[in-house]
């Protein structure tokens, strides 16, 4: 009798105890598929980075061009002797759009002495189609599905922008620093790009 009653007592501990370790179990098991494609993702992102560099800071250097998927399936070939202007969007971001608007018109006259300027958003390539077509949108879209080139900069707030002339990272900016950076933006294109004749 007094066997049973400690049977009694313990069975619904015992049961308590397996409920609560395949519990456990499961969200162990859970726990490390995530950490597994974590994992891959995280190895195949960093093999997508062309540099030896993990990222590039201002003054940093490329070490080979920069090949940028366009929404209509070209491979626009950013050479280390060209000056390029990217800037980083987001559909989703109204005033990322209205900004980079704003940045482009201030300097499509630098087009036509070589500046390039190229919208870079990691959004899907329907949305980007949608906004190019409603917006009438001027620049090329390069559409960074990966996010490489957004890692490769370290851009953490939209809108940014980064300046590239002749392979040298001579300007980043994000949403709280482009106002103040402008007219550093403007001096640094005018002097990259050869002076119009008289």
């Amino acid at each position: 009798m007094k066997n049973l009653k400690m049977w009694v007592l313990l069975m619904p501990l015992l049961l308590l105890s397996v409920f609560w370790g395949y519990q456990n179990h499961r969200q162990f098991v859970r726990c490390r598929e995530a950490n597994q494609e974590l994992m891959q993702e995280l190895k195949k992102a960093s093999s997508l980075i062309k540099t030896e560099h993990r990222f590039l800071e201002e003054g940093g250097r490329l070490t080979a061009p920069l090949d940028l998927p366009l929404l209509d399936g070209q491979l626009l070939n950013l050479e280390l002797t060209e000056t390029c202007l990217l800037i980083f969007i987001s559909t989703s971001c109204p005033a990322c759009l209205e900004v980079a608007l704003d940045i482009y018109s201030d300097f499509r006259q630098s087009e036509e002495k070589g500046l390039q300027i190229i919208s870079v958003s990691r959004n899907s390539a329907q949305e980007l189609a949608s906004i190019a077509v409603e917006r009438n949108w001027p620049m090329p879209i390069a559409h960074d599905s990966t996010g490489q080139l957004h890692r490769l900069f370290r851009i953490e707030g939209l809108p940014s922008v980064v300046l590239i002339e002749s392979g040298v990272i001579r300007l980043i900016a994000n949403a709280l620093s482009i106002d103040r950076r402008l007219p550093e933006l403007k001096e640094m294109i005018l002097a990259a790009l050869p002076a119009q004749p008289d």
